[in-house]
């Protein structure tokens, strides 16, 4: 059976059971924290079988996020998926979706513990105008960026709601950054990180990368990052990260 919340059905128990250690669960209770389910653009299902939660779904106007696990009912979720009006979903690669969409995938890693870091940046919290000037040049297939303005009014709101954190670095410029998709009380979820071309190869999105590892980790905090096939695994892995598992994108 699959639940929606609203008024007479509170999921807030379902949602902290299966959000620890996930980085899906981690997205998810993120942007219940942020956006209340009596908003039109979202909304929170849970699927319960035997009366204990085994799936937890998310909705971002047509964008889906789906914690799942080994005991949810794949058939009833790939059903809802189909009539659901998704655009593109995000859940555990372990699992496939009957869904009649593209799926492509590649490697989560996860950092629970403190990295070494230099020491000689100034750390700050950019402007989201910078931010956003600087990782639209990053825009491929596998890193699409939306307008400023839907931008800029989610990641405001993310701030204030202490679900997102942004640091940068620089001293008359920004001239790199880096960005969580999602915080919680004990997870992360990494996302956007960029460097001005002017000053890539300089070891600063590594310091950058650290640096919210070792802020999030003294909070008690797993640290998850996803990537694209073959993108950047050498690197991250140099830097402390181990491979979790994988992750499916559907579209």
């Amino acid at each position: 059976m699959i639940k929606i919340a609203d008024n007479d059905f509170i999921i807030d128990e379902y949602i902290d059971a299966l959000s620890k250690k996930n980085p899906f669960g981690c997205r998810i209770k993120a942007l219940y924290n942020t956006y209340d389910y009596s908003l039109a653009f979202v909304d929170y299902w849970v699927q319960i079988i035997n009366k204990k939660p085994v799936a937890l779904i998310a909705r971002l106007e047509t964008s889906f996020v789906l914690r799942l696990t080994d005991n949810s009912d794949m058939e009833e979720i790939s059903a809802f998926i189909r009539v659901s009006g998704a655009e593109n979903i995000i859940c555990d690669g372990k699992y496939e979706l009957d869904c009649n969409m593209k799926r492509v995938s590649g490697p989560i890693f996860i950092s629970d513990d403190i990295m070494e870091n230099e020491r000689g940046h100034k750390v700050f919290n950019p402007h989201i105008k910078d931010v956003y000037n600087l990782i639209i040049k990053y825009r491929s297939e596998n890193f699409r960026v939306p307008s400023y303005e839907s931008f800029a009014l989610d990641v405001a709101h993310k701030i204030s709601k202490n679900t997102l954190r942004i640091y940068g670095i620089g001293d008359d410029r920004l001239i790199s950054c880096i960005m969580t998709l999602a915080v919680t009380d004990d997870g992360a979820v990494l996302g956007a990180l960029a460097t001005d071309p002017d000053y890539r190869r300089l070891g600063h999105g590594a310091f950058l990368i650290k640096y919210i590892n070792n802020v999030l980790v003294k909070e008690g905090k797993n640290v998850f990052l996803h990537r694209a096939p073959d993108e950047n695994i050498e690197f991250y892995s140099k830097l402390g990260f181990i491979e979790y598992g994988t992750w499916a994108e559907y579209s």
